[in-house]
């Protein structure tokens, strides 16, 4: 037996199959692992009906005989009292986790309610401990808590049978492993004449999203809600897969905790690099809402991949990594209910191949975190959210229309946040803005053309210098009037070009009126006129290009600020969201 490929066929349209699949090459690792195989690359493919796993090196029947039992999954201790089976070493203690967990979570609070600290003091102490934590010298969390966290739960006594499957039958060992590799490859059908603990376990809710109760059918056809058996093979090699590639995070409901699941998919990429890509990620989770939680995994598992991989020979990242599988479970006390299931795609945007470009894109990407972490999400925050998070997973010909519909938005956002001195809501960046959207060109666009003209750059920062650079100036200390409703006026006229000409050209006016009586009365203006080269240069390029383009781009770079102008105003430390 010389075994090379192996397949896994998809039928739920969930993340289902996709831990199956990491449970499979999980196995084949550790196959490799206690037989001393130097470097064995596993490649995992998406191959839109099945998925396959590939090997440099077969494995072959002198490898499975060699094989002594040791625990597919390891054994999860479920509380003080639970007897870990006898000759089991390594295993997940979830008492000794959660205590660790629990005084990282008090050390934190501590420095939040300690009075005698600054809010920058407060910021570096919890900066301190988050370095400690991940640091040799902290006591380690496992990646996999938040995962056998959920599996100590309901689906905890199947996890136990199916565990047991192995444990009491170490001396049949090789031969439930040679089932295993049976059933996703040609090596033929294996026969066992034992039976084992349980064969045929119910599916778990968990690690298989559609199939939890009155979700299994497409429309009811009996009173019975129960789950659906499945394959002892099937669940185990699901559980394997869940331990090392799902993520599961809070949203806080009122006084509950909702659950939100995340899986990531990949179209080709080996198994030690979705382990080195996920573990980093999962180490700097945090609990958010449920919009927002989406957008910042998403950047957050972007920004994770670009470091992981400095330098990218396949253009976009999406050839790599296509995105998430999302589930969202609701708290209804004793058990949980799937409430939506999802797939958010990897941004279609992001594309680099030095290391150069990769650090400009963790630079515009970890700024944009920035920007979401200070959205609160109420009201009608939740549709600028959805837009943003319709703008990372929209495809190519749509990305910077939800950007823009997202821009409009966020300025009456910020300009509303300043006016209350919330200033944790940030504004955009020019110098990010400029790799943002230099990034994003196309050549129907012509992205840069606009932004690099010296019309439009000087429209922008008498929009600017109108609105958000003023609301971060102190009352006392403010030589004009803050133009309120800008951004909304700036929509409305983009409809066409006439009516966005009118509408520049008459503020302009005002603006440039406004500066030269200061600078009569005083003999100076701390604000430079918009002259009529530069206004005539901006209608040049409005003439050029589509109106509500023009006016979505003035209006981000309106509502921004250039690092020179950008205050120095004490950061408001975000780090309240609650610790995952």
């Amino acid at each position: 037996m010389e075994l090379k490929e192996f397949k896994i066929y998809k039928s739920s349209g969930t993340y289902s199959e996709t831990i199956e699949t990491y449970g499979v090459a999980n196995l084949l690792n550790e196959i490799f692992i206690r037989n001393n195989t130097v470097a064995p690359t596993i490649t995992i493919e998406d191959n839109d009906l099945f998925y396959s796993i590939k090997v440099n090196k077969p494995i072959t029947s002198e490898m499975i005989e060699k094989l002594t039992y040791f625990p597919i999954v390891k054994f999860i201790k479920k509380e003080d009292k639970t007897k870990v089976p006898e000759g089991i070493i390594d295993y997940f203690d979830y008492p000794a986790q959660k205590k660790i967990v629990d005084d990282y979570k008090e050390k934190y609070s501590s420095i939040d309610k300690n009075k005698n600290l600054s809010k920058e003091q407060k910021k570096q102490a919890r900066k301190e401990l988050t370095q400690k934590r991940f640091s040799e010298f902290g006591d380690v969390v496992n990646p996999e808590f938040d995962v056998f966290k959920e599996i100590k739960g309901n689906p905890y006594a199947s996890f136990l049978k199916l565990f047991d499957n192995f444990y009491k039958n170490q001396d049949r060992f090789q031969l439930l492993v040679k089932e295993i590799l049976a059933k996703y490859s040609k090596c033929g059908e294996v026969e066992r004449v034992f039976k084992l603990v349980d064969e045929n376990p119910t599916a778990q809710q968990l690690y298989n999203p559609n199939q939890g109760k009155g979700l299994n059918k497409a429309k009811a056809n009996n009173a019975s809600m129960g789950n659906l058996d499945s394959n002892w093979v099937s669940e185990t090699m699901k559980i394997s897969g869940a331990l090392s590639m799902m993520t599961c995070q809070y949203v806080k409901v009122g006084s509950t905790y909702d659950l939100k699941i995340y899986v990531p998919e990949f179209n080709q990429i080996t198994l030690s690099k979705t382990r080195d890509i996920l573990f980093e990620f999962k180490k700097y989770l945090k609990g958010s809402s449920p919009i927002k939680l989406d957008i910042l995994n998403s950047l957050n598992l972007s920004i994770n991949f670009i470091q992981q991989m400095p330098e990218y020979n396949r253009g976009k990242i999406k050839n790599t990594i296509k995105g998430f599988y999302a589930v969202y479970q609701k708290d209804l006390g004793q058990n949980k209910a799937v409430a939506n299931i999802s797939f958010i795609n990897t941004p279609d945007f992001i594309s680099y191949s030095t290391a150069e470009e990769g650090r400009n894109w963790i630079d515009i990407l970890e700024n944009q975190k920035k920007i979401i972490l200070g959205i609160e999400e109420l009201g009608d925050s939740i549709q600028g959210l959805q837009a943003y998070r319709d703008f990372l997973g929209s495809i190519e010909k749509s990305t910077l229309d939800n950007f823009n519909k997202f821009s409009y938005w966020y300025s009456s956002y910020l300009s509303q946040s300043l006016s209350k001195e919330k200033y944790y809501v940030k504004p955009f960046n020019v110098e990010i803005l400029n790799k943002f959207y230099i990034n994003m060109d196309t050549t129907e666009l012509n992205l840069k053309e606009i932004i690099e003209n010296k019309g439009f750059k000087a429209v922008a920062k008498a929009i600017r210098k109108s609105t958000v650079s003023l609301q971060y100036t102190p009352k006392e200390q403010r030589k004009f009037e803050i133009r309120y409703g800008l951004s909304q006026q700036l929509q409305n006229k983009s409809k066409s070009k006439e009516d966005l000409a009118a509408f520049i050209g008459e503020f302009i006016g005002l603006y440039n009126a406004e500066t030269a009586r200061y600078a009569e009365k005083y003999n100076s203006a701390p604000r430079a006129t918009v002259k009529d080269l530069e206004l005539n240069m901006f209608f040049e390029v409005l003439n050029q290009h589509p109106s509500r383009l023009v006016g979505a781009l003035l209006t981000s770079y309106g509502f921004a600020l250039t690092s020179r102008e950008n205050p120095i105003i004490e950061d408001e430390d975000l780090s309240d969201e609650n610790e995952n």
